[in-house]
């Protein structure tokens, strides 16, 4: 199986990439995988400009004709994803935000649903949980299950031998989940897979938005037309009955935030 690492550290062998190798050697010793890094620093790839175009009327509109796509098709083409990032003032590298900025409408038409993913970060000493946090609910938002999420603490000093072991067992942890679910992912790929009841209000939520407001975005509107799920799926009676109550509930909660009247 194939793994794209994408690491946005600005430095080519610092705590992120050597954190990166760690998960590549444990992963090789549990199957057959072949690993591909991709540095965000070396590529070309512009800062977003806060055009909207990707999200309102599709990633096509987008101004800026760089290595972006190169990036999404490595994406595509692999069958995991590890997602690396040093913690800077307590969040993700510049270099890694301004990919997500740029990928922005794949939070409202993810495109990597089937695949896994591990995120990690390292850190100095804090921040690690909320960069974590935030990398998974990013990667998920893009359409892959993470399955193994990993925070390991690299000071600028030598580990003492209670922190070694703390770390390792934190990515051993991370590793074996996301191995499994790698291992796991041919079988789900041969049926529909089963949906959470979450997940199904997610999508409808975004299904039901898409029409409300497809003057305006098309591109949702034309994304989500016709789909029951964003990928092959089995959706209960009972997932169905409980999405139909939670989204009346949703919509009257957020009966200020469609569109309004038009002044002239």
């Amino acid at each position: 199986m194939k793994i794209l690492t994408i690491i946005g550290s600005p430095r080519r062998k610092g705590n992120s990439y050597q954190a990166a190798r760690q998960v590549e050697e444990e992963m090789k010793k549990r199957g057959d995988y072949e690993f591909e890094y991709l540095f965000l620093k070396d590529t070309d790839l512009q800062a977003c400009r806060g055009c909207f175009n990707c999200v309102s009327r599709g990633i096509e509109f987008c101004p800026l004709k760089d290595d972006r796509q190169m990036i999404q098709n490595k994406m595509a083409e692999a069958d995991g994803l590890v997602l690396v990032s040093p913690v800077y003032v307590m969040t993700v590298s510049a270099l890694l935000k301004n990919f997500i900025d740029r990928v922005a409408y794949l939070c409202h038409r993810p495109a990597y649903h089937g695949k896994k993913a591990l995120v990690l970060c390292t850190t100095g000493g804090v921040g690690g949980k909320e960069t974590v946090d935030y990398m998974e609910k990013i990667t998920e938002a893009w359409g892959y299950q993470v399955n193994g999420k990993c925070g390991l603490t690299t000071a600028p000093w030598p580990a003492t031998p209670g922190l070694q072991k703390k770390n390792k067992k934190t990515l051993d942890k991370s590793v074996q989940r996301f191995d499994q679910s790698l291992k796991s992912a041919g079988k789900e790929r041969s049926g529909k897979i089963k949906v959470k009841i979450m997940d199904y209000v997610s999508f409808r939520i975004f299904q039901t938005i898409s029409r409300e407001v497809r003057e305006y975005m098309p591109a949702d509107y034309q994304f989500y037309q016709g789909k029951e799920y964003y990928q092959p799926a089995r959706i209960g009676l009972l997932t169905r009955a409980v999405t139909g109550i939670l989204l009346k509930v949703i919509f009257f909660m957020m009966r200020d935030m469609g569109p309004g009247e038009e002044k002239n």
